[in-house]
């Protein structure tokens, strides 16, 4: 059995019984694992438990819904803000 551990792949949290493994000379390879009893899926040996990398960063994904939350929040002020800026320090000094 492997588990998908990349956070970014469709599958991540999902575990599979692994049918076969490929590691292609200076490639990072891929593993063919059951799905559903009669399917077969070719994932990538770096977005499973058998990947070696240890030291690959988390990264994270924009959802559709996170995306068009933000989108939403950035529509609900009301109109742009109608105070001019003011001057902060001493002005440039004149030649």
């Amino acid at each position: 059995m492997i588990e998908v551990t990349d956070p970014t792949h469709p599958l991540f949290g999902r575990r599979f019984q692994v049918l076969s493994i490929s590691h292609p000379p200076q490639r990072p390879g891929h593993v063919i694992v059951a799905y559903r009893g009669f399917m077969r899926l070719r994932l990538p040996v770096p977005v499973t438990s058998l990947t070696r990398d240890t030291g690959r960063r988390l990264r994270t994904t924009i959802t559709r819904a996170t995306l068009l939350e933000l989108i939403a929040l950035t529509t609900e002020r009301e109109g742009p803000c109608t105070d001019p800026p003011s001057a902060s320090g001493n002005g440039s000094p004149t030649a």
